[in-house]
Order: structure tokens, then sequence, then C-alpha cells
């Protein structure tokens, strides 16, 4: 009997300890993105849709994680890589701590293709600036999966930054170039002021510079529990977002590869858009369509 409650006892304590841990987990901040990746550099590069080749790289070496920003004119590797038309490669395996739908998103300047446990996640493989995108995946149970990133360089600077997460879910970007996009504003609660009519009325829409009829907000600070604030309350529709112009008019100083980054698209696109023959030869006074509508 006395063994028996022992093991019982046993049983108890690891069901609270995997009860602990597995709170805490999901309560915990999301995972680095990190894996255990082999990195290969070429002075070509390939066909996008192929994985890459595990021969004829001109340097190897590794990595842990993928923030990369070579400016234009360096090199990856000084003396052994090109400045210009190079392609990286990245091979490895990444922890994925629970099963579901991930979104793999990407920066890169000029094309990269991801794939995650054999299956193309992602596919950008075209000369662009800075580009973001985006691909999802699925991991059937949680563990280590295959991941790899297969990137080229042709002209001007080189930006590689890869980064994953549940969908839907925050993720880690640490990218040198540029910086990670903001993230999205926190609501601003509006105080119930002490001394005012319980609950009358409906605060403005944020932001005004117009308090509400209850004063003296926003300057007070002491909420009054007893009263929930404007329930139920009725805004009028807002006006849609003005929408971006397509056309845009060269200045001098101008580059189309300065102004594809400015609208967010290629310079192959505003060839494609406006019949440029040569990228090269844009002139002031120019009108430019920048978006395919």
């Amino acid at each position: 009997m006395y063994r028996k409650a022992m093991v019982f006892a046993g049983t108890l304590v690891m069901a609270l300890v995997c009860t602990v841990l597995v709170a805490s987990s999901a309560n915990a901040s999301p995972t680095q993105q990190t894996g255990v990746f082999q990195t290969r550099y070429f002075n070509y590069f390939d066909a996008g849709g192929q994985q890459c080749s595990d021969a004829n790289a001109a340097y190897v070496t590794s990595d842990t994680e993928i923030w990369k920003y070579w400016p234009e004119g360096s090199s990856p590797v000084p003396g052994i890589i090109n400045t210009t038309n190079y392609m990286v490669c990245w091979k490895g395996t990444v922890y994925f701590p629970t099963a579901g739908t991930y979104t793999v998103y990407t920066l890169n300047d000029d094309g990269m293709n991801v794939w995650v446990n054999g299956k193309i996640a992602m596919n950008a493989w075209y000369n662009q600036g800075p580009t973001w995108h985006q691909g999802d995946f699925q991991i059937p149970a949680p563990g280590y999966y295959s991941f790899e990133v297969k990137y080229y360089n042709a002209p001007n600077a080189g930006v590689a930054c890869v980064s994953w997460a549940l969908k839907g879910q925050p993720y880690t970007w640490k990218c040198p170039y540029p910086p990670a996009p903001p993230p999205p504003p926190t609501p601003t609660p509006y105080p119930i002021c002490p001394g005012c009519p319980p609950c009358q009325g409906c605060p403005p829409i944020y932001p005004t510079p117009v308090p509400p009829p209850c004063q003296p907000w926003p300057y007070c600070s002491q909420p009054l529990p007893p009263c929930q604030p404007w329930p139920n309350c009725q805004y009028p529709p807002q006006p849609p977002p003005p929408q971006p112009t397509c056309w845009y008019r060269v200045r001098y100083g101008d580059t189309l590869y300065g102004i594809a980054w400015k609208f967010g698209v290629t310079t192959w696109q505003l060839q494609q858009w406006n019949g440029i023959k040569n990228p090269n030869y844009i002139y002031a006074g120019t009108l430019l369509k920048v978006c395919p509508w």
C-alpha cells in the first residue's frame, strides 16, 4: 500500500509540473527566430523554384539567424564573393514548438525562395528593391523541420531577412535595413472623471482635441468604479481612407529604382506599365504609372 501511495504521489507531482510548464509556454513571448543553418555563397545565381546545389560553393560558413544587409558595392565575403550577381543559400533545421499554420515573413532585395519541410512556402525570385513578402506553411506536429532559404542579389545593395511565427501571431524582427514595420497603435482608454454625471454621452472618436462632456477629461486620473462608461455608443460611419495616387511626375534627380522603392513596386513593373525600354533613362516631367490599376 505504501509503494502504491508513493507511485500515485509521484504521478501527481509530474502532472502538476507538466501543467505549469504548458501554461508557462502558452504565455511566453514568441520564440526567437533561430535555427542551425549551413550557409553557402556562390558567385552566380540560377533559376528560381529549384533548391540550392550542394556543390560549387565559393565559400561555406554557418548562421543561426538570417538577418543580412550588404550595402551597395560591398561583398558578403570580401575577396571571395562578388559585389553583385551572387547567391546565398541557408540550409538547416528549425524547431517549431506547436503544430499549426505558420507564416514566413521576408524582406529581400533581390530574389528569394523559402522551403519548409521540403515544400516551397514563399517564391519571389526576381529583381526588386527591398520588398516585403510572406507565405503560409503547415507544421503537422511539434519538432525539428528542414528549413531552406535561397537568395540572390543582382545590382545595388543586398537585403535578405527572414522571420516566421504562427499565423496571426507576433514575430521577431531584427533586420538591419530598413527598420521593422511599426506595431499597431494601442487604443487609448477614455477615463471616467469624478464628479461627472454617471455614464452620460459617448466619448468623441479618437483622436480629437475636443474633450467629451464629462470634465475635466483628459486630465483626471481617478476612475469611477461603479459606472460602466458609454454603453452602446453609436458613431457615424467614417469616410473611407484616401486612395493612393497611381501617377507620379518624374523630378530632377529621380531614378527608376528610387521611384519603385517609394511606391513599393519593382523597376521591372514600372518598365512594363510605362513602356520604358532602358531603366537608366527617365526624364524630368514624365508622368509615370506606379500601380497596376
